[in-house]
């Protein structure tokens, strides 16, 4: 398998260096049998491993992860289900952006290929994982513009970001859920995390 250091601290550097990305996103879904989904919305993230991934359509649901907890709120069933936040819980892709990035890509070999203004990252796990079996990061003019992951099932998933906004102040209340306000709304919440 492929592996190129200069790769990896390149692509550290450039993710480590995101500390605060607010960008719109569209997500396009391909399971095995070729049908598409796509997904569209908004995402917020701070480093430490704090993001809001709001999906506004087809259908209502925002994920939210603050302090080693992982907040899903269905607004159409009205519940909010609350996890431990780990590796397996969220969008990869909003893990790898708000996590540490150097730790994340020791699991990985990594290479890149360049398209232009566009640069692409490839990482295939190097050993087998359930989460992915290779994810490419897209930047353009240096400013990360998608990401398509293959699953180990051979389904596809790529989502582009527009408007992306890099290090510009973005509100801690956004990782806040309120609880007592959804309570009161009549939101049922079930919480999973132990924490």
């Amino acid at each position: 398998m492929k592996h190129d250091k200069k790769a990896v601290d390149e692509l550290s550097k450039k993710l480590q260096a995101m500390n605060t990305v607010s960008a719109n996103f569209s997500q396009s879904t391909m399971d095995k049998s070729g049908r598409p989904k796509v997904e569209k919305g908004s995402m917020q993230l701070k480093r430490p491993n704090q993001f809001r991934w709001n999906i506004t359509s087809p259908f209502n649901q925002e994920i939210i992860a603050k302090g080693g907890k992982l907040w899903m709120l269905d607004p159409d069933f009205k519940q909010v289900v609350i996890k431990k936040q780990d590796n397996q819980s969220g969008p990869t892709a909003v893990q790898l952006l708000s996590g540490d990035a150097r730790e994340f890509l020791t699991e990985y070999a990594v290479t890149r290929m360049n398209y232009g203004p566009e640069v692409v990252y490839t990482l295939r796990p190097r050993k087998a994982s359930d989460l992915f079996e290779m994810l490419e990061i897209h930047f353009s003019r240096d400013e990360i513009s998608a990401i398509s992951i293959v699953d180990s099932l051979g389904g596809k998933r790529r989502i582009d970001f527009t408007r992306v906004n890099l290090n510009q102040p973005v509100d801690n209340k956004l990782f806040e859920p309120d609880l007592k306000k959804l309570k009161k709304a009549g939101f049922d919440i079930i919480d999973e995390s132990g924490v």
